[in-house]
């Protein structure tokens, strides 16, 4: 499945593919933008199938409701909910439109790579874990953008990780990108991945 975001400030394309086999994915993703903000999350239910999704959505449901805090609230939040589920990985980063920063929380997992026009790489290291419930502390790291900056946000379905210009590309909708779902980048597993390009 392929759904595309965008306004005036920033474009996301999101790909999505179920495990063979499986009727539904374990893996989601959240887009929700306002006027001055934009928060954008992939979340991993662990392990595959109908409770995997519904750890997933159980997650989905809170960022859908609380975008408004700052994103370590919103996975602690996450983490008050899955508290009788199978739990779930995840990363919330949310822009800041008009200050051009970018607040990242992660849990697990869920990669996050950003491109700036000046030749610079944001890669934070993901925090190992995950959610269930289990009483934690989030950390949460803020990163200036620039204009013209590219990002791509993706779960552990993905195996090898697309080239800079590869994520350039996609992030603007060019090459290929009806066909990025049969890319061999992609293990036999949920996939999620978000293409986005900040104006």
């Amino acid at each position: 499945m392929i759904s595309t975001y965008a306004n005036e400030k920033i474009k996301v394309t999101a790909y999505e593919r179920a495990k063979h086999g499986n009727s539904c994915s374990g893996d989601t993703h959240v887009f929700i933008e306002s006027s001055d903000y934009v928060v954008c999350a992939v979340i991993d239910g662990l392990g595959s199938g109908e409770g995997a999704f519904q750890s997933a959505i159980a997650a989905l449901n809170v960022i859908q409701s609380h975008h408004h805090l700052a994103v370590s609230q919103m996975v602690g939040l996450c983490n008050d909910a899955l508290g009788q589920k199978r739990g779930v990985v995840l990363t919330v980063v949310k822009f800041d439109l008009k200050e051009q920063l970018v607040d990242y929380c992660n849990v697990g997992n869920i990669g996050f790579v950003m491109y700036l026009p000046d030749g610079k790489t944001i890669q934070p290291v993901p925090a190992r874990g995950y959610l269930s419930g289990k009483k934690q502390t989030f950390a949460q790291n803020s990163f200036p953008y620039l204009k013209d900056s590219v990002f791509m946000l993706y779960s552990d379905g993905v195996k090898k990780k697309p080239s800079k210009q590869m994520v350039k590309d996609l992030a603007i909708g060019e090459n290929g990108s009806d066909q990025v779902l049969e890319n061999d980048w992609f293990a036999a597993d949920d996939v999620t991945i978000l293409f986005g390009k900040l104006y």
